[in-house]
């Protein structure tokens, strides 16, 4: 005979598949500790004979429960799933012994608290797929151990104003990592025709994506082009040289596009030539206008020899420019230097894994 289980916290049981009968169920049991795993779960024998309670994480144990087929999967330290017959003696059967020993039997969704840990297991599942990488992936299943799910119940909560305004404070500061963690950082790349623009993408990205011409005009299309630095994931987006003598439609088309993607990213890079070449008043005020950091890069600095660089950026011009610094796209001087100051300049802060991050799909007020 089953005896009850004896921790304050007794392990909580519910039904994952949707009520009603089925060919399949689904039964979750969260456990306080690992150590109630034999006694909670003593009914399963596993076929060949395992030991259940030392069963690795996702590992697929098959088996009987009381005469009845099930499948046994340890999805976390403290969380199995019981996979069997759908339908509702079945299921009654199990959660009757699951009480027996001392377990609380809850639907889906009755507790606010379980029904969050719902929704972020959901935000998690949908997240990890379309990470780009190891780092970004790894923050996106910390989730399911980090203070996530105790600052969004805070933040929902109404009694404590210092403790809701906390925690939004806490999402706030760490919102565009949130947002960017599925989807790259976008870096408009802006200048005058024969800036070396595309070039200075391909010797960015390792390999050409960007047609390279000395004749102007001949980037007309944008063309985006996805790298990583220290795991995170920047959009280079190679954009028309912008100028007033555009010579046919399509070019101007292609310019025109290259000031609308100006409104749509999170940083401009406008690179010009060292020597030569000066940004037209058309697209300096149309970058004062979006009002996002603006990275002043001056290509071609290899053709200096020593000359110093010709600042072309008059004061009055009113862009935010963060940094400027001289890049190569020949010889690769500056762009690491570039790489590097572009990701601290997006991300100050880097999060580990105890850091709370508000993935897409969750929201700081109710479920409806």
């Amino acid at each position: 005979m089953n005896h009850p289980v004896t921790n304050s916290h007794a392990p909580k049981v519910r039904v994952l598949t949707p009520s009603g009968p089925g060919a399949v169920a689904v039964i979750e049991v969260k456990l306080p500790t690992t150590a109630d795993v034999a006694l909670v779960l003593s009914t399963f024998s596993a076929e060949p004979p395992r030991d259940t309670a030392q069963a690795a994480i996702n590992r697929i144990l098959y088996g009987r429960w009381n005469g009845e087929d099930v499948v046994v999967v340890r999805t976390a330290e403290w969380c199995w799933e019981i996979h069997c017959h759908g339908g509702l003696a079945a299921i009654g059967r199990i959660a009757s012994d699951l009480t027996a020993c001392g377990a609380e039997f809850r639907c889906v969704g009755d507790s606010p608290t379980e029904d969050l840990f719902a929704e972020i297991e959901v935000a998690v599942n949908t997240s990890l797929p379309r990470c780009r990488t190891r780092k970004t992936a790894g923050l996106v299943l910390a989730q399911l151990t980090s203070p996530l799910r105790a600052l969004i119940d805070a933040a929902r909560q109404t009694e404590n104003t210092a403790q809701r305004q906390s925690a939004q404070d806490h999402f706030e500061r760490w919102r565009s990592v949130a947002e960017h963690l599925i989807e790259p950082w976008r870096i408009a790349v802006v200048g005058p025709p024969n800036a070396g623009k595309s070039s200075l993408i391909n010797a960015l990205a390792g390999r050409q994506r960007s047609i390279v011409s000395a004749t102007p005009g001949t980037t007309r299309d944008l063309v985006e082009v996805e790298i990583v630095c220290e795991g995170w994931t920047f959009r280079l987006i190679d954009t028309a040289g912008v100028h007033s003598s555009a010579d046919s439609e399509l070019e101007l088309i292609g310019i025109q596009r290259s000031l609308e993607i100006l409104t749509r990213c999170d940083v401009i890079c406008l690179v010009t030539d060292v020597t030569t070449m000066l940004p037209e008043r058309t697209l300096t005020d149309q970058i004062a206008f979006c009002q996002v950091p603006v990275v002043f890069l001056r290509n071609k600095c290899d053709l200096l020899e020593g000359a110093p660089a010709f600042d072309v950026i008059p004061d009055e011009h009113d862009m935010s420019v963060s940094c400027r610094m001289d890049v190569s796209a020949m010889t690769g001087d500056g762009l690491s230097e570039f790489l590097l100051y572009l990701t601290r300049l997006l991300i100050p802060e880097e999060p580990d894994s105890d850091t709370a991050l508000l993935l897409p799909g969750l929201h700081l007020t109710h479920s409806t």
